[in-house]
């Protein structure tokens, strides 16, 4: 009798400790959408959360093999995810349905088992078939308008966006560009009502159809654009006080004291030896008046 009574607490120890023992699948989580309101072509996203111990890992093999399942449902993607924290386990499955019911038909996916290796041995775990229904595109007996016609139903008209401020910005674009064409316009003197903005433009102009053997003419032209310019003629002796009322031609202040020197030596010192150089330094003084003329200096 002892010995039974030994035998008994012995047995009731050793079932004690084994339900210590953690099981092997200590989560599984399986996240569903909606079982309703789906149509033809739909997609259907699974979830599946599994938590094992460190010794247990999932056999890939066991899950359902992407492409086709039947003639109405395909599995379009199989995702496997292990999470950062030891023994998690994150499966999506995608599944997609091409079935066209008449009516509201109640389907399923189908049922699985997984597969999970510990040291050598084989743990199971069944998910269960998900039932779904699934909606006609159209109403079984197609309604009739007043013409014998098939009714037909289009979409509701989207929302008109309003244009005000488009076209405010078409206005503002356009007196912008009329803006800077009329201050172009300033720059390169094309206004009459200020003429002094064409002074050197006429000037230039009228250089350039003529050679080195016309000097005296070019610098009569040239001394005619630094007079008109300043109001009054204009000699060497005064580019001091010209300078003050013209400060942008300050930046050509050696072309013009050249211009100056050049010119009386030509008209009243007599030199004859006026070569091409000569004639190219008139030019570009003119032209270096016509761009500070237009403000580009």
């Amino acid at each position: 009798m002892k010995r039974w009574i030994l035998l008994c607490l012995f047995l009731q120890f050793v079932s004690g400790c084994s339900a210590l023992l953690p099981s092997p699948i200590t989560r599984f989580e399986q996240q569903t959408p909606r079982p309703f309101g789906y149509l033809i072509g739909d997609e259907i996203q699974h979830r599946m959360v599994i938590e094992t111990r460190q010794d247990v890992k999932l056999n890939l093999d066991s899950l359902p093999k992407q492409g086709e399942l039947n003639r109405w449902l395909n599995l379009n993607r199989v995702s496997v995810v292990t999470d950062a924290n030891p023994g998690e386990t994150v499966v999506e499955l995608l599944y997609q349905v091409f079935y066209a019911p008449n009516e509201v038909k109640m389907l399923s996916v189908p049922a699985f088992t997984l597969r999970f290796d510990q040291a050598g041995k084989t743990i199971e775990k069944s998910v269960p078939t998900w039932h779904f229904t699934l909606s006609p595109l159209k109403e079984l007996a197609v309604r009739k308008d007043e013409s014998g016609q098939d009714y037909m139903r289009p979409d509701a008209l989207p929302t008109l966006l309003s244009d005000s401020k488009q076209w405010v910005s078409v206005y503002a674009s356009l007196s912008l560009a009329l803006m800077t064409g009329l201050y172009l316009a300033y720059l390169y003197g094309f206004f009459p009502v200020w003429p002094k903005q064409r002074i050197f433009k006429h000037a230039l102009r009228e250089l350039s159809g003529q050679s080195q053997q016309d000097m005296d003419r070019g610098l009569a032209v040239v001394h005619h654009a630094f007079n008109v310019l300043n109001d009054q003629p204009l000699f060497k002796h005064h580019l001091p006080a010209f300078y003050q009322t013209h400060t942008e031609y300050q930046t050509a202040a050696e072309q013009i004291e050249w211009f100056f020197n050049f010119s009386n030596a030509v008209l009243f010192a007599g030199k004859q030896d006026v070569d091409a150089d000569d004639w190219h330094n008139l030019l570009e003084l003119c032209r270096v008046c016509r761009e500070i003329e237009c403000g580009k200096r």
